[in-house]
């Protein structure tokens, strides 16, 4: 009972009218009257009755009649019951204190008649939420552009009377309650964890913030956050059509947004000169086929980045699929750092010609010769020949791994495979040509000769093998670059196409930013990891003893082994100091042994000073304020695709040759079981 419920039963139970004016007073043994006028005078009542051990109060009614009063007493019974039983609980017994949650004003939206909203959609939305907080279902009598009438669910059943009544004003198109009775005569009114009422378009409301701020919100957080703090369960359906709808008010629908993509091109160009947009359209259909981005500022920071490039390609993730074409460099701290891509509608021939044509772009005028890592996908090689005939490429060791092992699919067990692709990984590790045929050897003599032999036919040695390699390769092996940027963006992949685009330039303009600043801060001559390196690589250096053969040339030993080193031509035997283009732990000792600063001996691409000039161009911000008086008002079209049958990817599923081998608790073996799973059969000792 509070005090209202108290008033009402005094006028219920002496027959007041609205009219009748009265007032209660009670009394305790510290005064002998008490007013009570209000809530907080009411909780009083309670405390005092706890205080002093009272089992009931006895409350006067005084009825104010012209200048004199009369006056009759209830008893209020119940204070026995408002003993705070937490005090004498334990703490896992006792009632948690009370949360409020964001939904508790949902039930004063709607108060009376003649209240005022800003639109028909406002009361629309407030409507459903005060519902929902009240804890009762409605039906639309009758819903269009001008009149709402909403009336209790129960109506026909148990003849309840709430309703209210709202048009639109044609004045100042704002939404006025013309009738409202707020008051239930069904059965009672019950909050329940969740209401079907709430749906997508409450939820949208509610999550519009969060989701703005951070596109790649998953589902299920929405669900775990909406809970936490309105207090209410909503399903998965719910929450992921509820981000959806915050995309499509941010971005447009995503058929729109192809539209919106000309837009793009224009502030993109304008704001950030020197910038390459290039956007195809066929002309027939007016659909869209492809878009190549980069940015000015990747463009010139480029140049201060390694001469080596990622290229990879990525599924996008939205309703219209397609495929997202990226050249990815990497910066002297062994980061990434994005230089263009490519949004297109699926990865074809053709495709990568435009890609790779527009790339060779940006690269000419820099003068550099880039070393590519790339995989053998549909129409890349053949469009990268033709683009770049005579560059140095590598391809993804861990994509070679996966390529063998399909060779024995079927013909030998996980352990077999394992020991092969062991074998395959020192081939192709080998930095000299006497190592590579050695441990070709071993490898033909465990996967087969035949299987081996035709499986290295189908690859030139030079773009996979260590030893074959005359270019320089910074000791990369692997896409894990581009693969590390794919999975960067893996939230932006799922949008629609100018969102993805402009999410991702967020996000890289931030990341140039932040690694700017950053830099700023750096002590040190080169980069912090390689400096790092460098200091191990100066510790495994001093156990070498040098000795000058002639000017520039020395033998470096230990107590096994001989390395002859050449500080002029930057080479040594053991050919890591030309695989990763930085001075292994032998060409360290020689330079020390010459009394020369090593410093001198190491790239400039590693140093914190052309770190710091490859994000000294920044990607500058776009404004959309003036987006509708732009002059672009192309229409373009989705591309036509066909969505895949079954539930869609939303992660590359890693197949058996690029599993990472682990070593098994049980058994001991490498392989890709652990010791839940291990079957192997074991010879225990007794």
């Amino acid at each position: 009972m509070n005090y209202s419920d108290l008033i009402q039963s005094i006028r219920k139970r002496f027959k007041f009218s609205s009219n009748d004016s009265f007032h209660l007073e009670y009394s305790s043994p510290a005064c002998s009257s008490i007013y009570l006028d209000n809530e907080s005078d009411f909780k009083m009542l309670f405390c005092c009755a706890k205080i002093y051990h009272m089992d009931n109060v006895l409350v006067t009614i005084v009825k104010d009649i012209g200048k004199s009063c009369s006056s009759t007493s209830v008893v209020v019974d119940d204070c026995a019951e408002m003993i705070d039983e937490n005090d004498y609980l334990g703490d896992a017994f006792k009632d948690g204190p009370q949360k409020f949650f964001l939904s508790d004003e949902w039930g004063s939206y709607l108060s009376h008649a003649g209240q005022k909203f800003e639109s028909i959609a406002d009361f629309r939305d407030k409507l459903r939420k005060f519902a929902v907080q009240s804890g009762f279902h409605y039906v639309l009598s009758r819903n269009d552009s001008i009149y709402v009438n909403a009336v209790c669910a129960n109506r026909d059943v148990d003849h309840c009377g709430w309703e209210v009544l709202g048009s639109v004003a044609s004045i100042n198109q704002c939404f006025y309650i013309t009738r409202f009775n707020n008051v239930h005569t069904c059965r009672g009114m019950i909050k329940n964890r969740s209401h079907r009422q709430l749906g997508s378009k409450i939820v949208r409301t509610c999550i519009e913030s969060t989701v703005c701020l951070n596109l790649g919100l998953k589902p299920r957080e929405i669900m775990s956050n909406f809970k936490s703090t309105y207090g209410y369960e909503i399903s998965y359906k719910v929450a992921s059509r509820a981000k959806k709808r915050c995309v499509e008010k941010m971005y447009g629908s995503e058929c729109d947004s192809f539209s919106m993509l000309s837009w793009f091109r224009e502030a993109v160009l304008e704001t950030n000169p020197g910038s390459s947009v290039v956007l195809e359209v066929d002309e027939s259909t007016e659909r869209f086929k492809r878009v190549f981005v980069s940015y000015a500022g990747q463009i010139q920071g480029f140049k201060f980045s390694l001469p080596v490039l990622y290229v990879d390609g990525a599924f996008g993730k939205s309703k219209y699929k397609g495929q997202i074409l990226t050249a990815t460099g990497r910066n002297g701290n062994k980061g990434f750092f994005p230089l263009a891509l490519c949004f297109c509608d699926s990865e074809t021939e053709e495709n990568w010609l435009f890609f790779f044509k527009n790339l060779k772009a940006l690269l000419e005028p820099q003068g550099r010769i880039i070393t590519f890592i790339i995989d053998r996908g549909v129409g890349l090689l053949k469009a990268f020949d033709l683009i770049f005939p005579g560059n140095p490429h590598l391809y993804c060791y861990h994509h070679l791994r996966y390529n063998l092992s399909r060779k024995y699919k079927n013909k030998g067990g996980e352990i077999v495979v394992a020991d092969v692709l062991q074998k395959f990984f020192k081939v192709a590790y080998a930095s000299t040509e006497k190592s590579f045929y050695f441990h070709l050897k071993n490898l033909r003599d465990e996967g087969g000769a035949a299987t081996i032999d035709e499986f290295i036919r189908e690859i030139p040695l030079e773009h996979w093998c260590r030893a074959f390699f005359k270019g320089c390769r910074y000791g990369i092996m692997a896409n894990g670059i581009a693969e590390s940027f794919n999975n960067w963006i893996v939230a932006e992949r799922s949008l629609p196409s100018f969102a993805m685009l402009d999410q991702t330039r967020m996000k890289e303009m931030k990341m140039m930013s932040e690694r700017s600043v950053e830099s700023k801060s750096w002590t040190t001559k080169l980069t912090p990891k390689m400096e790092k390196r460098l200091k191990e690589q100066l510790d495994r250096s001093r156990v070498f003893r040098v000795i000058a053969s002639h000017e520039n040339v020395y033998e470096v030993r230990n107590d096994k082994y001989s390395y002859s080193v050449d500080i002029f031509t930057r080479t040594c035997s053991c050919v890591k100091w030309q695989i990763n283009c930085f001075p292994c732990a032998h060409a360290l000792a020689a330079i020390q042994g010459a009394r020369l600063d090593v410093y001198d001996f190491i790239d400039p691409y590693f140093t914190a000073e052309y770190y710091r000039m490859c994000y000294s161009f920044p990607i500058a911000p776009l404004s959309n304020v003036d987006a509708s008086c732009s002059s672009t008002e192309d229409f373009i079209l989705p591309p036509v695709t066909k969505r895949p049958a079954g539930r869609p990817k939303s992660k590359r599923i890693a197949s058996a040759g690029e599993k990472k081998l682990i070593r098994c608790g049980r058994c001991n073996k490498m392989g890709h079981h652990n010791k839940k799973s291990c079957t192997e059969p074991l010879n225990m000792l007794l």
